[in-house]
C-alpha cells in the first residue's frame, strides 16, 4: 500500500518521458523545500527562549541581496533551465517528430462538441470523405504498436482532448486545426478526457480508447467501413470529413 499519488500507468512509446521530468522536477524541489526548511527550524530552535531584539532590514544591503541571488540562480540553472532542457530534448526526439510520411499511421479526424467526441477513420481505400469512412462516437479503436496520428477541432467552444495513460493533451479550438500523435505499447481500454473546462455537463465529456492487436484492429476496421458505406449518404455534406484541411498528405 502507497501513501503517495501514483500516476496512470504508462501505455504509450514517449510517455517515459514525461514522467522522467515529472520526476526530476518532484526531487529537485523537493530537496529546495527540504534545505529551506532545515534553515527556518534551525533559526526557530536556535532564538527559542531568547530574549532578542528583532533586527528589522530592508533587503537592501549586499550581504541581504547575495543569499536571494545565490537561491534564485540555484533554481533558476539547477532546476528550470534543466528541465527546459531535457524537456524540448525529449519533445524533440517523440512528440514533435509527426508521423507525417508513415504510411503505417492510423489517421483519425476528432471534432469536439458539447459533450462528446467524434472520430472519423479514413476506410480501406485511406482516403477521407469517401463512402466507407468511419465515424464513432466516444470510442477510439487503434492498433497497438503503431503511430496514431491525430488532427483535432471543435464544433463549438475550447476543449482539451486528454489522454493520461498516453501522457499527451492538445486542445481543440473552433476554427483551428491541431494535432498530436502517440504510440500504444500495451492492449487494453483506456480513458479519453477533456481537460479544458467546457459548459455544465463537462464532466460528461470523456470517451474510450481502445488498443487493440493489429489482428484485431484489422478486423474492426474492415467491419466498420463496410457498416459505414451502407449509411453513407452523398447529399448529407455536413457529415462529410475536412480532409483538405490536413496538414499531411497520404503517403503513396
Amino acid at each position: 500500500m502507497t501513501f503517495l499519488p501514483a500516476l496512470p500507468r504508462d501505455a504509450s512509446l514517449h510517455g517515459h518521458f514525461v514522467d522522467g521530468i515529472l520526476g526530476y522536477l518532484t526531487v529537485t524541489t523537493g530537496l529546495c523545500f527540504g534545505v529551506l526548511l532545515a534553515i527556518l527550524m534551525v533559526a526557530v530552535l536556535f532564538h527559542r527562549g531568547r530574549r532578542r531584539t528583532a533586527h528589522y532590514t530592508h533587503g537592501d544591503r549586499p550581504r541581504d541581496r547575495l543569499p536571494a541571488l545565490i537561491a534564485g540562480a540555484v533554481v533558476l540553472f539547477g532546476i528550470d533551465a534543466v528541465a527546459l532542457v531535457r524537456s524540448t530534448e525529449r519533445l524533440r526526439e517523440g512528440m514533435w517528430r509527426y508521423p507525417d510520411g508513415d504510411p503505417q499511421a492510423t489517421r483519425v479526424e476528432v471534432t469536439a462538441q458539447q459533450w462528446a467526441w467524434t472520430f472519423r477513420y479514413p476506410g480501406g481505400d485511406g482516403q477521407f470523405n469517401t463512402p466507407d469512412d468511419i465515424v464513432t462516437l466516444n470510442e477510439l479503436p487503434v492498433p497497438v504498436g503503431k503511430p496514431v496520428y491525430v488532427q483535432l477541432t471543435s464544433k463549438d467552444v475550447i476543449h482539451s482532448m486528454y489522454l493520461p495513460n498516453f501522457r499527451t493533451k492538445i486542445d481543440a479550438v473552433p476554427g483551428t486545426i491541431t494535432r498530436m500523435w502517440f504510440q500504444p505499447t500495451e492492449v487494453g481500454t483506456y480513458e479519453i478526457g477533456c481537460a479544458q473546462h467546457c459548459g455544465a455537463w463537462h464532466y460528461k465529456m470523456r470517451g474510450e480508447l481502445t488498443v487493440l492487436s493489429a489482428e484485431a484492429f484489422a478486423r474492426w476496421q474492415a467491419r466498420a467501413a463496410a457498416d459505414a458505406a451502407l449509411r453513407y449518404d452523398a447529399a448529407d455534406t455536413e457529415a462529410h470529413a475536412r480532409s483538405d484541411a490536413w496538414p499531411w498528405r497520404p503517403a503513396p
